[in-house]
């Protein structure tokens, strides 16, 4: 008896022991590298071979630079309420995709550019609703499939793809699409990364409130996260080297990786050409100790043709670079978007808008 006494003993003294050194490294963090980015990722397989946002999910976003809350549909979307297939009568529809960006990160949901072009259209007299279908660490690759594969049965009038810069290496990482003698070719039919593992973090309520609340647990999965190349941090650094660096940019990799970005482009534009839906592009620039840098491979994908529109944010949130009162990236955190930039990309969308695409009504 005295023996099992000895081992609850023991066993107690060394939970006790992880409380006191998890909080201490709470304290410790907080003190020295002050507030983390807890950027819970509820992205999760899905049944047409691609991770979208975990269905009916529910949490919260918190930086240095504010406090944020999510809610997630049944169909993966951030929206409060679900879509049906069919429109109604009248009814106009644009189909938002894109990774992070679009999403929302670091916004709130009527603070997302999809949610301002939707209120500002509305403005205008149009009955047109945005599906807001942007997924964290998405890649031109998938957003095409998910297209494809499961928004074109939500007949959108208008297809919005929001083209980031670490969409550039995100598509040959995929390994969905490769190019063979310059042609697009489909490589595998699936992108779910860390599978089954992946799913079981993103939804675990334990990982998950960790995710919201420890800047410890924060800290320890974003440095293993950079160790394993997975993260935007990882990819933003070689984003950065290709925007700033002239032999970087026209090395064999960086070429191949504009190159199947607009073969993949060409195919999403052929998608909605034989539906006669028009595309717009908004191109997000990468901020930089220079400037902001636009890293969209014009030289791939030819936008000045019938059915694009094109929207490069550069010139829209340059003025406001030097002004540090009139923030267009959240710079304390993961470098997304502020709601200023957010509303001028926003409002700058509906201008954009091909005229004659929506009737008034």
């Amino acid at each position: 008896m005295s023996r099992f006494k000895n081992l609850l003993k023991n066993l107690l003294l060394f939970l006790t022991s992880c409380i006191v050194a998890w909080l201490l490294g709470e304290v410790l963090v907080l003190l020295i590298l002050g507030e983390q980015a807890k950027f819970p990722r509820h992205v999760v397989g899905s049944s047409f071979g691609l991770r979208i946002n975990q269905p009916n999910s529910h949490y919260r976003h918190k930086s240095a630079d504010g406090t944020f809350w999510f809610q997630i549909n049944s169909q993966g979307m951030r929206a409060d309420h679900d879509f049906s297939f069919a429109k109604a009568p009248g009814l106009k529809r644009i189909v938002s995709l894109g990774d992070s960006f679009t999403l929302g990160y670091e916004v709130n949901k009527e603070e997302t550019f999809s949610n301002v072009l939707e209120q500002k259209l509305r403005s205008n007299g149009i009955n047109v609703e945005v599906l807001n279908t942007g997924v964290s660490g998405y890649s031109n690759a998938e957003e095409l499939l998910y297209l494809e594969r499961e928004l074109f049965k939500y007949s959108p009038d208008v297809v919005l793809l929001s083209f980031a810069p670490n969409d550039l290496e995100d598509n040959p990482r995929t390994n969905l699409f490769k190019l063979e003698g310059g042609n697009l070719v489909e490589a595998n039919a699936s992108y779910i990364p860390l599978g089954k593992v992946a799913d079981f973090l993103n939804r675990n309520a334990i990982a998950s409130f960790l995710s919201e609340r420890s800047n410890l647990f924060v800290l320890l999965k974003e440095r293993t996260s950079v160790f394993l190349k997975v993260t935007r941090v990882a990819n933003n650094i070689e984003v950065f080297e290709l925007g700033q660096n002239e032999e970087l940019r026209n090395s064999p990799s960086a070429i191949y990786q504009r190159r199947l970005a607009g073969a993949i482009l060409e195919r999403l534009y052929a998608d909605t050409r034989s539906r006669n839906i028009p595309l717009v592009i908004h191109s997000i620039p990468w901020p930089s100790k220079k400037g902001l840098v636009e890293m969209f491979p014009f030289e791939d994908f030819d936008v000045h043709r019938p059915g694009i529109s094109f929207l490069s944010a550069k010139p829209l949130l340059d003025p406001y670079i030097p002004d540090p009162k009139q923030k267009v990236f959240n710079t304390r955190s993961h470098w997304h978007y502020t709601p200023l930039a957010h509303r001028i990309v926003g409002e700058s969308l509906a201008k954009l808008i091909p005229e004659g695409t929506f009737d008034k009504g």
